[in-house]
């Protein structure tokens, strides 16, 4: 039996290889930015945290080198979280579908996770720089226990059963909520966004003059031109070409080294005993957060499998996806690999829908795009260079792949409507996936209940809310010591 064999799903009978690579290349092409994007979220997100346990706004030689190491253990596990993943669902799944660590799943590890874990660090006693050391550490150990759950959640069926459960409008507004909130990520890093004057935040008046910002915009029309045309790739495209504008301007220094053996600073392995007893610690008294966390990446997969499915026709007599379980498996599956090599939760990437639309139709595409990650695994030095200015505007943009799910909302019912939308503004603006999140789930609760039609909320939800509520309720003390 021929290698092209073992990579055809069952309802395909057609196989045209040179279709089926360049389908692969192309999926490469439009979701290669994460290989830059990742290191620079998750890495902002501990210098943040590296800069509250110090008490400081700006970091020494020292700790710059700590956040930088941070980076290029992230980037290893980038490339192998979505190497591993994609090679994996192209051999069991069989199903033209990439992974790589999720955009909204990182931002919410940067920005929620890793500060809710260093504040109860901080009220433990520990100090310093260990206390951002151990919170990243035990947020990538709760990715990799989520990622052991989604395994026995596939197995059993449960994973499925659940995800229908919730209101399809609420995951909706949820998925938009952190869309804005990764294009006001994008927004702040360009420097376009700053802390207001009597107001929450406003446009930095020196953008304009600033040479970073003024990158980061001609970053954005490029972006923007290059995305309407659907040229292959585009993002990828934008992020090197700043990147080489801002090393030839002298504001960005080129590396040491261009390839160099991958650094698993973040690997869990090394210290997994310790890494484990930090999560039992934290886990419990930061549940809301880490319960976050794993709600995200549960929800995150099936939606995009179904999507995906149903664009490449990949679907049974009945409509259902074919090798879902086994593509759920993958997803499982990648998310225990990227945790274990150091990254966030590895997800399957909507962005394969480009491959599909190029003609990728089995796990041949993704064996190809599985490759090519792996191809970067050596050049860290090269990922971790890569300046805000350049995946600013490429953040900005993937707001959108977001905010396009807005018309699947059944606005005709506004118990459904109002939910989705306190999502979708109340995570970017209150700057927390996880209080978005709580405030959307208690107010469909409350809103089914006042409007008579309770027999509407799921079990599911209802626990989900009463979790939330003991969140908001435990806020308080914190609040008033």
């Amino acid at each position: 039996m021929s290698l092209i064999n073992w990579l055809i799903p069952p309802t395909v009978t057609n196989v045209n290889p040179r279709r089926e690579v360049l389908a692969g290349l192309t999926t490469f092409l439009t979701m290669a930015y994460i290989l830059f994007v990742n290191p620079t979220i998750v890495g902002d997100g501990f210098e943040l945290a590296l800069m509250h346990v110090l008490g400081t706004n700006t970091l020494s030689a020292q700790y710059q080198a700590l956040v930088y190491t941070v980076k290029l253990g992230v980037a290893a596990g980038t490339a192998i979280a979505a190497s591993l993943g994609t090679l994996f669902m192209a051999f069991y799944a069989r199903l033209p579908f990439a992974m790589a660590p999720g955009m909204g799943e990182n931002s919410f590890i940067a920005y929620s996770v890793i500060p809710a874990f260093t504040t109860v660090l901080l009220g433990m006693g520990i100090v310093g720089p260990q206390a951002a050391v151990i919170a990243l550490m035990t947020a990538i150990t709760a990715v990799f226990i989520d990622g052991l759950i989604f395994l026995f959640t596939a197995w059993s069926g449960i994973r499925e059963r659940i995800v229908k459960s919730i209101s399809p409008n609420l995951s909706i507004g949820i998925s938009v909520g952190i869309g804005l909130f990764i294009t006001f990520i994008g927004l702040s890093l360009g420097g376009f966004v700053i802390p207001g004057s009597g107001t929450p935040v406003t446009f930095n008046t020196r953008a304009f003059v600033t040479p970073s910002s003024i990158l980061a915009f001609v970053g954005l029309i490029l972006a923007i031109y290059l995305y309407i045309r659907r040229v292959p790739g585009a993002f990828l495209i934008t992020i090197v070409t700043i990147t080489l504008v801002s090393l030839g301007l002298g504001l960005v220094k080129p590396p040491s080294t261009l390839v160099q053996p991958p650094m698993f600073t973040t690997s869990i392995i090394p210290n997994f005993p310790n890494n484990i007893e930090w999560w039992f610690r934290l886990v419990s008294l930061a549940f809301p957060v880490a319960f976050s966390l794993w709600m995200i990446e549960f929800f995150d997969g099936i939606g995009t499998i179904v999507g995906l499915s149903n664009r490449a026709g990949l679907v049974d007599d009945s409509g259902r996806p074919i090798n879902i379980g086994r593509a759920l498996y993958a997803d499982a599956i990648g998310t225990i690999i990227g945790a274990l090599a150091g990254t966030t939760t590895t997800v399957i990437y909507v962005e394969s829908a480009s491959g599909i639309e190029s003609g990728g139709r089995t796990g041949l595409t993704s064996l190809v795009t599985g490759l090519l990650f792996l191809a970067f695994l050596p050049l860290g030095p090269i990922v971790v260079m890569i300046p805000d200015c350049a995946t600013a505007p490429v953040l900005i943009l993937v707001g959108l792949m977001f905010v396009s799910l807005i018309p699947r909302i059944n606005f005709n019912d506004l118990t459904e409507a109002i939910p989705a939308f306190v999502a979708m503004i109340s995570i970017p603006l209150t700057y927390s996936i996880a209080t978005g999140i709580g405030l959307a789930f208690i107010t469909y609760t409350l809103t089914k209940l006042v409007t008579g039609k309770f027999r509407e909320i799921s079990v599911t939800t209802l626990i989900i809310t009463l979790i939330f509520i003991l969140y908001f309720v435990a806020m308080v003390p914190m609040l008033n010591p």
